[in-house]
């Protein structure tokens, strides 16, 4: 994600979770959600419905382009949109005026972002399960116990920050009390398979960050168990992931600490703030998976070497 040395730290199978294919594709699965839901709250023909889902395949779309016009726009979110409108309307013009109804860009990406946190959070999960379960059984509960606290205050923080975004027009609706707004966002959740926050997240975003921390948590725990195994190892012996693993523990508070800098601001549209939240969003989730990834290789590799 941007340097050979940015890569040299990042799990291969993982490099690109926030690139531009993967994040375009979780932006369509989020309009093709919305129009479906629009459609069975009667908000928008189901025939337009039909049109909208049909395009929203990324195979249809130029990501890369998508991406770059995006640095000229100051969102992701306008020029997929865009590009989303000009072909849906190549193959129904009438859909076009129902594409990204009553939502913001904001909305759009940070759902986006929520359900690729969602894929790389059960891929920490399940190698901090494997790095447990290699310490356990080579008799080191109590290496393994930080591991444990870890997974379960990321699986209750993560039950409640993944959840869907709407702050436009439909949240307004709700929030006036009216029915289709909270209708659809009930049906855009069950949809992705996310949870319904209890406020619009623009306003409230103490469980995404909570969910942040947890993470950076997580990261310190496999960075202090790195060191013990870099202090009891032959400097020829180290595993490679124990290095990505205390990498990662050097820079996770700082973005640990951005999020939380970025909290007393206006999300709402904010210049500037909004974006850089993101970023370090992306290189915090991103180190934590390689952090997990790196030391669960590691131990298996002591553990397959062990006399």
């Amino acid at each position: 994600m941007g340097s050979v040395f940015e890569e040299f730290l990042q799990a291969p199978e993982l490099l690109d979770a926030f690139g531009a294919q993967r994040f375009v594709a979780a932006m369509l699965q989020f309009e093709s959600a919305l129009a479906q839901a629009q459609a069975s709250c009667g908000l928008i023909p189901a025939a337009a419905a039909q049109s909208i889902v049909g395009t929203c395949k990324v195979e249809l779309f130029d990501a890369p382009k998508i991406v770059r016009d995006s640095v000229r726009a100051g969102s992701l979110a306008i020029p997929l949109v865009k590009s989303l409108q000009e072909t849906v309307g190549l193959f129904n013009p009438g859909a076009v005026a129902c594409v990204h109804l009553d939502c913001t860009k904001q909305d759009l990406v940070d759902t986006a972002t929520v359900l690729i946190t969602r894929d790389v959070l059960e891929r920490v999960h399940s190698d901090v399960q494997l790095c447990v379960h290699t310490l356990q059984t080579q008799g080191s509960a109590d290496a393994a116990a930080p591991l444990l606290r870890a997974l379960q205050r990321l699986q209750r923080s993560a039950a409640e920050a993944l959840a869907v975004q709407l702050g436009g027009t439909l949240a307004q609706m709700r929030a006036q009390g009216q029915n289709q707004g909270s209708a659809v966002e009930q049906h855009m959740a069950q949809h992705l398979r996310l949870g319904v926050p209890q406020a619009p997240w623009h306003t409230q975003r103490d469980a995404w960050v909570a969910l942040g921390c947890d993470l950076g948590l997580l990261v310190g725990s496999l960075g202090t168990l790195a060191k013990e195994m870099t202090r009891r190892a032959a400097s020829d012996q180290l595993p490679t992931g124990c290095l990505t693993a205390l990498a990662a523990a050097r820079r996770a508070p700082q973005r640990v600490a951005s999020l939380l800098a970025s909290m007393p601001e206006a999300h709402e549209r904010a210049l500037g703030v909004w974006q850089a939240e993101q970023a370090e969003w992306a290189q915090l989730l991103m180190s934590a998976h390689a952090s997990a990834h790196g030391m669960a290789q590691a131990l298996q590799q002591i553990s397959d070497t062990a006399p």
